[in-house]
């Protein structure tokens, strides 16, 4: 079994470590961010959504909270001294709660806050500073890796999920665990091609429990694209220069 990295040192490199200092001046203060989660309401609100979609609450590592986001420029905020181009957010349930918003910790501080939309179920943090949900979970023997948020929180925020929508190298975070376990194989084989360079040697730590009927149509999908893109890159040589994925 590999040492023990539950942190980025796998990852980080003076590059990243450039831009997320860039970056972080853009952001909102998580001492703002906590400051609203905890003056915001919708805690029975929140246990009563969770409830009706299968989810126990009780298994939650935090307390969630169903509000009504709303987004404002900190330019068009008056109260705001020194604004530069970052989203402000508010909370409130004055008009239909539509998002269920959480804590998100890692190496055991809060870092960010998850903003899951109940209708569409899309998902987005406050700050953009969080890659995963469940990051502390990625030591030791094994961990679960899901493919999407709400699975996770059905799992009671057991496992992890990875939620950075542009980044994929810190999915070689995954290597400080022995075994990965995955229901779905796109999920599995994004996150042996990103964390494990592709090595054939790393797929025996990938435990795929997803069924006969998704694999064999995940890898259908994947001959298809292929074949698509032989045929443009054939019919159009050095125009395209598309690559297979």
């Amino acid at each position: 079994m590999p040492a023990t990295l539950s942190v980025s040192a796998l990852w980080e490199d003076p590059h990243f470590l450039y831009w997320e200092s860039f970056e972080e001046q853009y952001r909102e203060p998580i001492a703002e961010s906590k400051a609203k989660f905890e003056a915001s309401d919708g805690v029975s609100e929140a246990r009563g959504w969770l409830v009706e979609n299968g989810i126990d609450p009780d298994k939650l590592p935090f307390q969630p909270k169903l509000v009504h986001v709303s987004v404002s420029r900190d330019y068009d905020l008056p109260e705001i001294e020194k604004p530069c181009g970052r989203h402000v957010y508010a909370y409130d349930g004055t008009d239909e709660r539509d998002c269920l918003v959480f804590p998100i910790v890692d190496n055991g501080q809060t870092i960010d806050y998850g903003l899951l939309f109940i209708e569409d179920f899309e998902f987005s943090t406050v700050r953009q500073t969080a890659m995963w949900l469940g990051g502390d979970n990625i030591d030791g023997d094994s961990v679960r890796l899901h493919s999407c948020v709400s699975d996770w929180l059905e799992a009671g925020g057991e496992g992890c999920v990875y939620i950075d929508p542009q980044r994929r190298t810190p999915l070689k975070r995954l290597q400080a665990v022995g075994k990965i376990i995955c229901s779905d194989v796109g999920t599995a084989l994004e996150a042996w091609d990103w964390g494990f360079g592709a090595d054939d040697a790393a797929l025996e730590r990938f435990d795929i429990d997803d069924t006969p009927e998704n694999i064999e149509a995940y890898f259908k999908a994947q001959a298809e694209r292929r074949a698509v893109t032989q045929a443009l890159n054939d019919k159009h040589p050095n125009r395209f220069n598309l690559v297979a994925a």
